[in-house]
C-alpha cells in the first residue's frame, strides 16, 4: 500500500471511528443530564427547578448563537488547509478564530449580568436574577471551548469534544447537586439554591475548557498531516474572519430559530399562567416540572433522529450528485422510512407510558403527576422532529441551507401565537400543545420545499403507514400487558418489561411486514451480520 492509500485510510478510520466517539459521548452526556434533573427535582423541588431552568434557557440560546455555527467553519476550514498541508493557515485560523471566540464571549457574558435584572422581571420570575449572574461567565468559557473543538474536529479528532463534553456534564451534577445540597443544609431560599446548583453548569464549563486548552498546548499538528508536501501560504485574517462568518451564519441563524421554541417557553408560560388566572407559587411549580421532566423526557429521542439524519448525508447527496431519478427516489424514501421506524415508536411510546416512565426515572410522585399528562402531548412532536431532521438535510445535500431556517421561523411565529391564546386559555397544557403546532408548521413548510427544489417526495402516507401500524400493534400490546403484569410485579419492573416486549414486537412486526429490507440492513455497520441472526431467528426469510 502506498502512502497516499495509507493516508486516506487513516483518515477514512478517523471519521468513523470520530462519528462512533460522539455518538457514544452523545448518549452518556445525555444520560448524565437526564439524572441531573432528577437530582434536580428532588433535591430542590419544583420551584427551584424553575429557577434553575429559566437561568439555563437564556444561557443555552447565547450559546447556540455564539457556537451553533462558527466551530463548525473553523473545522471545514482546519480541515482544507490540513488536506493541502497548510499547517501554517490551520494555525492562523486557530488564533484569528481565538480573538473572535475571546471577544464575543466576553461581551455575551458582559450582556447577561448587565440585564440579568431586566430578563428576569422579562420572564415573569424576578428571583431568577442570582441564577442568571452565575451562569453568565459559562458563555464565556464556552466560547474558548468551543474554538479548541473546532480546530480539533479539522484534524477529524472527536476524543476531545467528547471527552469535554462529558467533563461538563459530571461538573453539572456532581458539583451542581452537591451545591445544592450545601445551600439546602443551611435553609437558603429556593432562588439562592438554585443558583447554587448552576454554579455546577458553570464549574464544568470551566474544567472541561481548561483541559481543552491543555490539549491544545500539547498537540503535534504534524502527526496528522494528510498531505507530505507542508505550505506556509496563508490567507490574511481579514479574510479568515469573513470566510468564517459567511460558512457559520447560516447554521447559527438555523439552530438559533430552533432553540427559539424552548426561549418562547421560558419568557411566556409564566406571564400566561398568571394572566389565565394561576395562583404564583402553583405558576413556579408548573414550569419547574415542565422544563424539568417534560423537556428533558421529549429531547432524548434526538439522540438517536438527527445522528442517523447526519449519517444520511454522503448517501443522499450521492444519489443527488449522479444517478437516476429513480435511484434517487429510492434513497429519499428508504431515509425516511429509517426516520419514521425510529420517530413513531418514540413519539407513541413515550406518550402512552409517560406517567409509568417518569416514575421509573425516580422523579418526585407529585411532580410525575402534573407533568405526564403535558409529556403526553409533546411527545407527539418527535414524529415532526423526525420530519424535519431529514428533510433538512434533503434540503442541505441539494445546496438549499437557507430554506430550514424560512421554515423554523413560520414554527417559531406559529409557536408564539399559540402559547398566547392556549396557555391562558387552556392552562400548561397548552405549551406542549404549541410545541406540537410548531413542528407540524415548521415540517409542513420543509416538505414544500423539498418537493419544489429538491424533487417529488415518496408517497407520505404509505411510507409512514406501515410503521404506525407495527408502532400501534407494539405499543398496544405492551400496554395490555403492562396493565395485566403491574397488579402483581412491581411497578417499575412492570414498565422495563413492557417496554422490552413492545421493543421486541416492533422489531418483529418491522421485518415480517418487510418496512426494512434485507438490502436496506446490509447498508449499516454489520448489516450483514445482523440479517444472519434475524435468518437463524425465523424472523427473516433467506
Amino acid at each position: 500500500m502506498n502512502t497516499t492509500d495509507a493516508k486516506k485510510r487513516s483518515a477514512k478510520n478517523l471519521f468513523f471511528s470520530g462519528v462512533i466517539v460522539l455518538t457514544v459521548a452523545n448518549i452518556l452526556v445525555k444520560s448524565v443530564g437526564l439524572i441531573s434533573k432528577i437530582a434536580l427535582n428532588r433535591v430542590v423541588g419544583s420551584i427551584g427547578a424553575g429557577y434553575y431552568s429559566s437561568a439555563y434557557e437564556i444561557y443555552a440560546f447565547l450559546y447556540v448563537i455564539s457556537t451553533a455555527g462558527l466551530p463548525v467553519a473553523i473545522s471545514i476550514m482546519v480541515s482544507k488547509s490540513v488536506a493541502l498541508g497548510k499547517i501554517k493557515e490551520a494555525n492562523k485560523i486557530f488564533d484569528t478564530s481565538f480573538i473572535v471566540f475571546t471577544t464575543m464571549g466576553l461581551a455575551l457574558s458582559g450582556l447577561m449580568i448587565a440585564f440579568s435584572g431586566a430578563l428576569s422581571k422579562l420572564i415573569g420570575a424576578p428571583e431568577t436574577r442570582l441564577c442568571i449572574i452565575t451562569i453568565a461567565p459559562t458563555v464565556f468559557f464556552i466560547c474558548i471551548s468551543s474554538c479548541i473543538r473546532g480546530y480539533f474536529q479539522g484534524f477529524q479528532l472527536m476524543g476531545p469534544t467528547a471527552v469535554s463534553q462529558f467533563i461538563e456534564a459530571i461538573g453539572k451534577v456532581g458539583i451542581g447537586i452537591g451545591c445544592a445540597l450545601y445551600a439546602k443544609s443551611k435553609g437558603l431560599p429556593d432562588y439562592t439554591v438554585a443558583a447554587y446548583t448552576v454554579m455546577g453548569v458553570t464549574a464544568g464549563v470551566f474544567f472541561g475548557m481548561v483541559y481543552l486548552y491543555i490539549k491544545k498546548l500539547r498537540f503535534k499538528e504534524k502527526i496528522y498531516l494528510q498531505t507530505e508536501q507542508l505550505s506556509l501560504d496563508a490567507s490574511g485574517s481579514g479574510q479568515i474572519v469573513k470566510d468564517m462568518f459567511k460558512i457559520g451564519i447560516p447554521v447559527t441563524v438555523s439552530s438559533t430559530v430552533l432553540s427559539l421554541t424552548t426561549v418562547l417557553d421560558t419568557l411566556m408560560i409564566q406571564p400566561n399562567l398568571l394572566k389565565g388566572g394561576y395562583d404564583p407559587v402553583i405558576t413556579k411549580i408548573f414550569y419547574g416540572d415542565y422544563t424539568s421532566l417534560v423537556i428533558s423526557m421529549f429531547n432524548l429521542p434526538t439522540i438517536l433522529l438527527y445522528p442517523i439524519a447526519n449519517a444520511l448525508v454522503p448517501l443522499i447527496s450521492g444519489a443527488a450528485v449522479g444517478g437516476s431519478e429513480e435511484r434517487r427516489e429510492k434513497i429519499r424514501s428508504f431515509s425516511i422510512r429509517i426516520i419514521a421506524i425510529i420517530a413513531l415508536p418514540c413519539a407513541v411510546g413515550l406518550s402512552v407510558f409517560s406517567a409509568p416512565i417518569l416514575s421509573l426515572l425516580m422523579f418526585k410522585q407529585d411532580s410525575v403527576e402534573r407533568a405526564a399528562p403535558w409529556l403526553s402531548v409533546a411527545a407527539i412532536s418527535v414524529i415532526f422532529l423526525g420530519v424535519i431532521a431529514i428533510t433538512n438535510t434533503f434540503l442541505n445535500s441539494a445546496g438549499k441551507q437557507n430554506l430550514p431556517i424560512v421554515s423554523m421561523v413560520c414554527g417559531a411565529g406559529v409557536k408564539l401565537i399559540a402559547n398566547s391564546i392556549l396557555i391562558e386559555g387552556l392552562g400548561m397544557v397548552g405549551a406542549p400543545l404549541s410545541t406540537v403546532l410548531c413542528y407540524i408548521v415548521a415540517s409542513s413548510v420543509n416538505i414544500f420545499f423539498v418537493i419544489k427544489h429538491v424533487g417529488s417526495l415518496p408517497d407520505i402516507f404509505s411510507v409512514f403507514v406501515k410503521p404506525f401500524i407495527c408502532t400501534v400493534l407494539s405499543v398496544g400490546s405492551a400496554a395490555v400487558f403492562y396493565l395485566c403484569l403491574s397488579r402483581v410485579v412491581f411497578s417499575g419492573l412492570c414498565t422495563v418489561l413492557s417496554i422490552g416486549i413492545a421493543a421486541i414486537v416492533y422489531g418483529a412486526f418491522i421485518i415480517k411486514t418487510k418496512v426494512i429490507t434485507r438490502e436496506e440492513i446490509e447498508i449499516f455497520p454489520f448489516g450483514s451480520k445482523i440479517t444472519e441472526i434475524l435468518k437463524k431467528l425465523k424472523i427473516m426469510n433467506n
